[in-house]
Parts: structure tokens; C-alpha cells; sequence
């Protein structure tokens, strides 16, 4: 197979003696033709070429494999208890199918000493996962046309469907009034696109009247206590669903009456922005909070009625706003209060909505 450049043949090649074959081709090419000919040839910086070519002189052929990043020394080697703990938590989660990450597997094995990759680590042996292949960093994900936005400016709503995760259908109540289950079968979510932030509540229907609740009883109520906010200003997102808008709702060739959503937001709010039909990806950043707290919260913690619905989506969402989110470089909470000025945020909890 032919590389347009040694970079693309080390990404890509799995064979370590043709990978040093190639190495010394371009040391031999070098000390003929000289390192700034060799670099241009190879499509490789200079440096690359001097690093073989010293290895090459000090160790020979030796001196072309790659070196183990294993460090000589390890003061802070992970202990075999904790080895286990890992090891038993991952199995367990793998056996039971859920999300495991290493977030996960910190919060149920209570091993907080090391670092991600060593955790990550060992859950990768404990479920037999493949270490990946290397790959070229993606430059995809620019989030700078955000940092124009104040927090919530542009507000995204969604409904999550909870019946589609697997470990809470045993726990959905049936129709018997006996069983004590899960009665709410629907997750709306309210995200702000400028801090991630994000405000959920549950409700047993997927309904314009329970939306219009969340808007009325949670979401203007919260956004109101924000002096700097001018409601005015605000923008709220959501897709075409009959839960948010009639606007294809099919009529007697007239036009249809604005849904009880849009006639609240266009009262309180700027006005109510409906997605594109078909667009994949206009409601990425509530899908994106959906997936996280699917992964890291209903599919992990031992959900099985209303209240430890209740009672785990709440220790995640106040960890979830006080954590840094690494691409913007801030919490949610701490750049909400940056933003107004403000120090105490009376902030709506998870809750379930009543008719």
C-alpha cells in the first residue's frame, strides 16, 4: 500500500518492521540528501528525521522501534484491591448492560485516587474492550459562535422517552394500581445553549398541556429572578412535535391556531423557534444532555419508581451544574453568576409535573 506521507503510514500501519524499515530508508536518505530534503520528501518535520537519526547513531536498529511510554518508576501504583473493585463494578455493569464509563465506575467503586486513563484502563480489561486505533484529532465540535450568546438566550426543550431505556422498563407501572413502579414516562428538558445548563422535570404524557406547565410553572419562574436577563431576548427551540407547535397539524385548508406553547412563549418570550423538519442535528445540544444523563445517571443508578427517579436525576443535575463542561472551560452555574452578578440561584431541581 503507498502513504502520501510517513505521518499517514504511522497512523495507519499495524506492521513495526516495515514501520522501521521506513524509518531507516529516511535516515539513509537524510544523511545522503541532507534533513531539510529528507522532511520535504517524507512530509515529515525536521525534527522527526533528526530523532531517528540520533536514535539510529546511538542505538542502531534498536533505536528505530518505538519506546514504551510505561514510565521507569510508578510512586502511586494502583492497588490490587482497587484493581478488584474496578474490575467487579465493570463486570457487573457489563452483565447488566449498562453505560460504562469511568465516571460510572468512580461514583459505585468510590476509587478516586487515579487518573482516568489508569481507571479506563483496567475497565477495558475487566469487559475485554479493544484498546483503540490511532486516529487523527478531529477538529470538528467549534462552540465559539456560542460564547456571543448570553446564558439563556437561546433556550432548547426536548422530551425524552424513558420507556426506551432498558433497565427501567421492568419498573414502568401497568395498569394495576398495586404496582408501585415508575408512572412517569416522559423526560422534558429545558438546555441553555451558551452554559449547558439544564432543567428537567417528568410527567406520565406527551402532551402540549404538561409543556405548557414546564414553561409556566418552572421555566419563565427561574428565568424571571435574573435581573440582567431581558425575557424579551429570549429564544426557545424545539422540534415540530405536537407536544410544542400545530404547526403542520393538518386542517380544513386553514391555517392552524397557534399551539398553547407558542402563545405562552410568544407572551413571554422573544419568540418560539421550530427546527427544520429533518434536521439531524439542530437539537444537538438537548440530545447531547439527554445522552449524558442516560449514560451517567438513569441507566446506571438503581431507578426503579418516581421517587428514586426523583431522587437520583437530582444528585445529578447539582453535580452535573457544578462541574466544569471541558470545551467551554466553566460550569454552568459559575457562569450564570458571573454573568448577572448574582449568588444565590434559587435553581428548580427535577421534579414531577401534576395536572
Amino acid at each position: 500500500m503507498m502513504w502520501s506521507s510517513y505521518q499517514e503510514m504511522y497512523m495507519n500501519i499495524d506492521n513495526e518492521k516495515l514501520l522501521i524499515d521506513k524509518r531507516l530508508e529516511m535516515v539513509r536518505f537524510a544523511n545522503e540528501n541532507g534533513i531539510k530534503k529528507a522532511a520535504k520528501f517524507y512530509s515529515c518535520s525536521k525534527n522527526t528525521i533528526k530523532k531517528w537519526k540520533k536514535r539510529y547513531a546511538v542505538y542502531g536498529l534498536k533505536g528505530l522501534m518505538d519506546k514504551s511510554r510505561k514510565p521507569k518508576n510508578s510512586p502511586r501504583r494502583i492497588r490490587q484491591e482497587d484493581i478488584d473493585k474496578i474490575t467487579e463494578v465493570s463486570k457487573n455493569a457489563k452483565e447488566k448492560k449498562k453505560h460504562i464509563t469511568v465516571k460510572n465506575v468512580r461514583k459505585t467503586s468510590r476509587v478516586n485516587d487515579y487518573s482516568d486513563t489508569t481507571i479506563n484502563r483496567y475497565i477495558n480489561k475487566a469487559v475485554g474492550k479493544k484498546k483503540n486505533r490511532k486516529h487523527n484529532p478531529s477538529n470538528d465540535g467549534d462552540i465559539s459562535w456560542k460564547k456571543k450568546l448570553l446564558p439563556w438566550q437561546l433556550i432548547q426543550i426536548d422530551i425524552k422517552y424513558l420507556t426506551d431505556i432498558d433497565n427501567l422498563k421492568p419498573y414502568f407501572a401497568g395498569e394495576k394500581n398495586d404496582f408501585k413502579g415508575i408512572k412517569c414516562k416522559y423526560q422534558i428538558t429545558a438546555r441553555d445553549v451558551c452554559t449547558g445548563a439544564a432543567i428537567v422535570a417528568y410527567c406520565d404524557d406527551k402532551s402540549l398541556t404538561y409543556t405548557t406547565i414546564f414553561l409556566n410553572t418552572i421555566l419563565y419562574p427561574f428565568l424571571k429572578q435574573f435581573k440582567g436577563l431581558d425575557l424579551k431576548k429570549v429564544t426557545i427551540q424545539t422540534d415540530n412535535g405536537t407536544e410544542f407547535t400545530n404547526r403542520y397539524k393538518r386542517t380544513k385548508r386553514q391555517n392552524p391556531k397557534k399551539s398553547s406553547f407558542t402563545i405562552f412563549i410568544e407572551d413571554k418570550f422573544k419568540r418560539h423557534k421550530t427546527n427544520i423538519p429533518g434536521h439531524c442535528t439542530a437539537d444537538s445540544e438537548v440530545e447531547s444532555f439527554h445522552w449524558s444523563i442516560e449514560r451517567d445517571c438513569l441507566a446506571w443508578d438503581d431507578i426503579v419508581d418516581d421517587k428514586t427517579l426523583i431522587k437520583y436525576t437530582t444528585e445529578y443535575i447539582k453535580e452535573y451544574l457544578n462541574t466544569e463542561i471541558k470545551i467551554r472551560g466553566y460550569s454552568p452555574i459559575d457562569k450564570i453568576k458571573e454573568t448577572y452578578e448574582i449568588d444565590n440561584i434559587i435553581y428548580p431541581m427535577p421534579q414531577i409535573l401534576n395536572i
